[in-house]
């Protein structure tokens, strides 16, 4: 089968795109042609197709909304795109007409792709599946997150709650603008273009659900973890320090567990704490992370290790007696409680969102309350006292990655859904032409 996979980065900057390269790898392995789209970026990874990419919307080089130059140029192409690009249109057009895919699978497209990338698609005969990796369809700040709290306000259909409190970037301005991008797209029914949406989770299944979508066009299919790539020392030994492996910024609420530790020098300076912080991502939350580290008094505990690639995020994460994810977000299943499981090391996690699904308190890890530095701090003081019980969880997780999280049932489950809308494509489309 030939499959389209669209998303607006074609190099790893996150889980997100570490899934998409997953994937394509797995579905290549098992026969299938791989067509990307994305956008023209200097890291992206070599591609025979990325003439057909379409420019970003600054420079080459400027990934994120933060490194964009204000220059005429990139405002009015960040504008477009939040809206509807029709370059965007023609491109996509462009490389089915040559390419004759049988289904695209899309992930991140909305703001530096826009929904003129589903019109392209759909006007080409080409069925749709959007893997949903975040909430942009039902909350312009994306992550249903209200000065560092779950909000559910904008869920229900409205989004005026987030113009009136300023949930994207702090501005009513860029809040309505984002508001406005979503009415329109609304307005204009591009959702209804798409034939499945692919949710991770239970949790994003029923937001979506009411949210008005109806069932028969939404899909469970659990995120995957490679076992090989990621996997237990031997006899699942450990090392005495806590690791926290993902991108350094708010939302994935690295403050929170520093605060934690500071906490736990107060009541239990007998604790021998070792914490091992993994990533790179926004640098100004970063410093303050390093400020916080050392107003706390905790250099002798905390060590920022970077950017780790794959073999040594593995090392990391497996000899950890237990694995972090202490986000004030809601999550979509996230590659740091994956890894980790697969890696046979049990999670802390904060207790909503995707994490209540994914750690079952007591057995793979526990959960604590999101956002609340004491929780986490009880938490980690179990799994310090409670070494030999990390390890039964550890080896319960490494179950789960294997079983629950496998990459062969991720797999079978999309080509399942991909060969249905195959048979189902629009009578007329001639993928030999």
């Amino acid at each position: 089968m030939k499959i389209l996979v669209a998303n607006y980065r074609y190099f790893i900057s996150g889980g997100p795109e570490r899934y998409m390269f997953n994937v394509i790898d797995a579905l290549g392995g098992r026969g299938h042609e791989i067509v990307p789209f994305s956008v023209r970026y200097t890291r992206n990874q070599a591609t025979p197709f990325d003439r057909y990419f379409v420019a970003p919307l600054g420079s080459a080089d400027e990934v994120r909304f933060g490194d964009q130059r204000p220059t005429p140029g990139a405002l009015w192409r960040t504008m477009v795109r939040l809206f509807y690009a029709p370059d965007v249109q023609r491109a996509v057009q462009r490389l089915v007409a040559d390419t004759r895919p049988e289904v695209a699978y899309v992930l991140h497209y909305l703001r530096k792709l826009s929904p003129s990338l589903l019109v392209g698609l759909k006007a080409a005969g080409v069925p749709i599946v959007v893997r949903l990796s975040d909430y942009g369809m039902l909350c312009p700040e994306q992550h249903c997150l209200r000065d560092g709290v779950a909000c559910e306000l904008c869920v229900g259909g409205s989004l005026l709650p987030s113009i009136r409190y300023g949930c994207v970037q702090g501005s009513r301005v860029a809040s309505g603008l984002n508001a406005a991008a979503t009415w329109y797209h609304r307005r204009r029914r591009y959702f209804d273009l798409i034939d499945v949406f692919v949710t991770t989770t239970q949790f994003m299944y029923r937001k979506m659900v009411a949210a008005g979508v109806p069932e028969h066009r939404l899909r469970c299919i659990p995120t995957s973890v490679d076992g090989r790539r990621f996997h237990p020392r031997p006899d699942f030994a450990k090392s005495a320090y806590i690791a926290f492996g993902g991108r350094l910024e708010a939302i994935k609420g690295v403050h929170v567990l520093i605060d934690a530790l500071a906490r736990l020098r107060r009541t239990r300076p007998d604790l021998p704490l070792q914490v091992k912080i993994a990533g790179g991502g926004d640098e100004q939350y970063s410093a303050q992370l390093r400020q916080r580290v050392r107003d706390a008094g905790l250099d002798d505990a905390v060590e920022f290790v970077g950017e780790l690639d794959t073999p040594a995020l593995s090392d990391l994460l497996s000899g950890a007696l237990v694995s972090v994810v202490p986000s004030i977000c809601y999550e979509n299943l996230p590659n740091a409680a994956l890894e980790s499981y697969a890696c046979g090391t049990p999670v802390v996690a904060s207790d909503h969102g995707a994490l209540t699904e994914c750690v079952a308190n007591g057995e793979t890890g526990y959960r604590f309350p999101p956002g609340d530095a004491r929780g986490l701090a009880d938490a980690i003081e179990r799994c310090l006292d409670r070494p030999d019980d990390m390890r039964a969880m550890g080896r319960r997780a490494r179950q789960a990655a294997e079983t629950t999280y496998s990459p062969e049932r991720h797999i079978e489950a999309l080509e399942a859904l991909f060969t249905e809308l195959r048979a189902h494509r629009p009578a007329g489309y001639d993928q030999s032409r």
